[in-house]
């Protein structure tokens, strides 16, 4: 009797767990984000690229201190470990602050790492170093299994803390980003520990070491205290993106300003009223898009099977051939197309004008910056990095931002401009408005609007072969207000 009460315990045991490990399985596939997403995409590619990069062994320099910022918010990057070799040359270092190499791998049977991707050897640390800016080691534990076992045992946490410490010892490393994803209820309190522990012992060996992590844009299972992480780590990277992911029922935006159910703005505003101080709390924007195959050229249309990830400058591309629609519900583009007879496709992204917007919602709220996935996305196109200086140089000029208000918006890309560039204003209300630009010394030079418009989102294209390479001020004015934006001409 007691030999089949304990068969049927143990089969009772045995059915629990497979039962565990298929809902843990069917929640990863479902919700794997894309930092998942592409180092699983990419492994091969990565591994290659790996081996074709010079190796630099030497421990690299310290960082290059007192360097001249003419920034005025963190800008953060991860640089994956699949970029092409020589990728982060092409990187504008006056316009970042911290760079995350991504990712040592955690190998959750020990603590230790499967693979570091190339952290022992990669150039990027000192040619970064050199700039003046930080660099970080993120850590990577995606999904609820992994994060189970790790968070639950305390002696694998504090074989991967030293680990980390040492390799950051050995390559003059400024910090570690956490970068744990689909973590459960049930671990809550086990991840606060965790990261409570991980600073301690980080600091206690490295006092200057910077920690921080990457957090949910939606916590759907009520995980993530974030208040008591905000307190432990110098700062948290919302990651503000896969509102819409690959996996997604229908084709959507990424990351959507505003509308939906879920948004950015919502998110940070969740996280502001939820504990997390403004200072320590940065915005994690997207440098990729998602590409669906749907069922017709409706916006949002049914997905007829996953979609794949592009970059920011691959969308672009694709709009300069097919078109693009600026989505007034939640301020990003879109694009529609068909792939040979009949199918149709459909990408949601970002453009100039969106990452405008989310620069500005930065900036109203105070926030302490941005942080990048992914750096190489850009290309070694310009024009990504010129959103940034326009945004965040600390010499221009921070004005009240709210959708709420009659004046929604006033973007200017690029700056600096060469011979012309588009200004896009949003509207709540229909008014009068005067549009034009002025000198540093208040000397009206153009006259671009003066008239009543509709509520509504406007672009205006500005004409800069009439104007002299020098600073200027674009202003937006009606009896609700105005809005300033500096920007620089250079023509020559």
């Amino acid at each position: 009797m007691n030999s089949i009460s304990m068969d049927l315990r143990c089969l009772l045991i045995l059915i629990f767990l497979l039962f565990s490990q298929l809902v843990r399985s069917q929640e990863d596939a479902l919700h794997i984000g894309i930092h998942q997403r592409e180092s699983q995409q990419f492994r091969s590619r990565g591994d290659s690229i790996l081996r074709l990069q010079p190796a630099s062994l030497s421990r690299p320099a310290p960082l290059l201190p007192n360097k001249k910022s003419d920034l005025s918010r963190k800008v953060f990057g991860w640089h994956p470990y699949w970029a092409a070799a020589s990728a982060y040359l092409s990187y504008d270092y006056s316009l970042l602050t911290h760079l995350a190499y991504f990712s040592y791998e955690t190998d959750t049977l020990t603590g230790g790492y499967k693979t570091i991707n190339g952290w022992d050897q990669t150039p990027v640390i000192e040619y970064a170093h050199q700039r003046g800016v930080k660099v970080l080691l993120t850590v990577t534990n995606f999904g609820t299994a992994a994060n189970h076992a790790l968070l639950r045992d305390t002696l694998k946490q504090i074989k991967m803390i030293e680990t980390i410490t040492n390799l950051l010892k050995s390559r003059n490393g400024d910090g570690v980003n956490f970068d744990f994803e689909l973590v459960s209820l049930a671990h809550r309190s086990n991840l606060v520990a965790f990261i409570r522990r991980a600073t301690k012992a980080i600091k206690a060996e490295l006092p200057a070491a910077e920690i921080s992590m990457a957090t949910p844009a939606v916590d759907w299972s009520g995980s993530w205290d974030l208040p008591a992480l905000a307190s432990f780590c110098d700062y948290l990277i919302v990651m503000g993106y896969d509102y819409y992911w690959s996996g997604s029922t229908t084709a959507g935006p990424v990351s959507p300003l505003v509308g939906e159910n879920y948004n950015i703005t919502k998110t940070v505003e969740t996280y502001l009223t939820g504990g997390v101080p403004p200072q320590k709390l940065l915005l994690g924007i997207p440098w990729f898009g998602y590409n669906w195959p749907v069922i017709s050229s409706a916006r949002k249309a049914t997905a007829t099977g996953k979609a794949t990830s592009l970059t920011a400058v691959a969308a672009e591309t694709l709009a300069q051939n097919y078109g693009k629609t600026f989505d007034q519900a939640t301020k990003v583009p879109w694009i529609s197309f068909k792939e040979g007879a009949n199918q149709y496709r459909q990408v949601w992204y970002d453009d100039a004008t969106s990452y405008g917007l989310k620069f500005e919602l930065v900036v109203h709220n105070n926030l302490a910056g941005i942080g990048i996935w992914a750096l190489s996305y850009e290309n070694g196109r310009p024009e990504l990095w010129q959103g940034i200086q326009s945004a965040f140089s600390a010499t221009a000029i921070d004005e009240p931002f709210s959708l709420e208000k009659p004046f929604g918006s006033l973007v200017l890309f690029p700056n600096p401009v060469c011979r012309s560039a588009t200004i896009h204003f949003s509207l709540m209300e229909s008014q009068h408005v005067d549009l034009n630009v002025y000198d540093v010394n208040g000397k009206l030079v153009l006259k671009l609007l003066s008239r009543w418009l509709p509520a509504a989102d406007h672009s205006v294209i500005l004409d800069c072969t009439v104007l002299k390479d020098q600073l200027y001020l674009l202003v937006l004015q009606s009896n609700s207000g105005n809005l300033t934006r500096k920007f620089v001409v250079k023509n020559n």
